[in-house]
């Protein structure tokens, strides 16, 4: 059995259909000993002659017949399975992805998606969730297709692509009593915060700058979530330290919300794709990442 493979039942199959060793090896573009060799090798296999020389040619035995039907339907599907190539096809596929992000991502980025999704792939739903610390393990598994949002260092078998840079602003209500054109640092210092922590926000490389700076900022509430914290702002005299795209989001709907630039240097921070080396060559997958990185870029 390990001498037949695909190529002999092509020989096979050809030499049922032409009757000649000669215009079998002319079609497969081999020699006509190759084809000698191999019904050699067949015959010794089945036990049979399978062709015998007449008048008419190279004629089948009924051995022959029987394998040649048999043959047939495992060529076709070996040929079939050998050619197949994955697609998508976004303007036909009916389908759901599963999209893991910050809540940040959610205000401004997913109405955005949408529209895109709308217009690009009519028939394709989305499935938005926040990030978690169970995300890594939901990347793997398959259960979501794509995590958008900064994110530590993973395990070998994710992989990871960079989509912009982000940096940190401070927000304040837009007629705040103290705070003009300008924030200080002693401005900074003086004024309660309301304060979010947020997985996949760079959070930590917040609090590491302010370490560094040796600023500690006086809590006037904590808040679990970024979209609770406009209404906090507008009704207050608080101050959030927020991700810029986010501020800028507030602005452009008319909140009444101003950001300023921070009072002290903090690195900006990468927000990152990440998927799972199973799903890297999925045409569907690849379509999904290329449509959420355009619309970041």
């Amino acid at each position: 059995m390990d001498n037949i493979d695909l190529k002999t039942l092509r020989i096979l199959c050809e030499l049922h259909t032409t009757r000649s060793v000669s215009v079998t090896a002319g079609n497969l573009h081999v020699t006509q000993s190759s084809i000698s060799m191999t019904l050699a090798r067949l015959r010794k296999h089945f036990q049979d002659m399978l062709f015998v020389r007449t008048s008419m040619g190279m004629e089948p035995t009924p051995l022959a017949d029987e394998l040649i039907a048999r043959s047939s339907e495992a060529l076709i599907c070996l040929e079939a399975m050998l050619g197949y190539h994955d697609t998508f096809d976004p303007v036909a596929a009916e389908r759901t992805f599963r999209i893991a992000m910050t809540d940040v991502d959610q205000m401004v980025m997913v109405p955005m998606l949408l529209e895109r999704v709308a217009s690009e792939a009519p028939g394709v739903t989305l499935e938005v969730s926040l990030l978690s610390a169970q995300t890594p393990a939901l990347l793997e598994s398959g259960q979501i297709d794509l995590a958008v949002g900064f994110l530590p260092p993973l395990d070998v078998g994710f992989v990871r692509q960079r989509i912009f840079s982000e940096h940190f602003v401070c927000v304040m209500r837009k007629d705040h009593p103290r705070i003009t054109h300008e924030l200080t640092r002693e401005s900074f210092l003086r004024e309660s915060h309301a304060i979010v922590t947020r997985n996949g926000t760079g959070h930590k490389q917040l609090d590491r700058a302010l370490n560094a700076h040796r600023i500690e900022r006086q809590l006037g509430v904590e808040i679990s979530n970024f979209p609770s914290i406009s209404a906090v702002i507008e009704r207050t005299d608080f101050l959030a330290v927020v991700p810029s795209r986010l501020a800028a989001h507030w602005q452009s709907s008319n909140l009444g919300i101003r950001s300023l630039p921070l009072p002290f240097a903090a690195p900006p921070y990468m927000v990152m794709a990440h998927w799972h080396k199973r799903y890297m060559r999925t045409p569907a997958m690849q379509w999904l990442r290329g449509l959420v990185s355009g619309l970041y870029s």
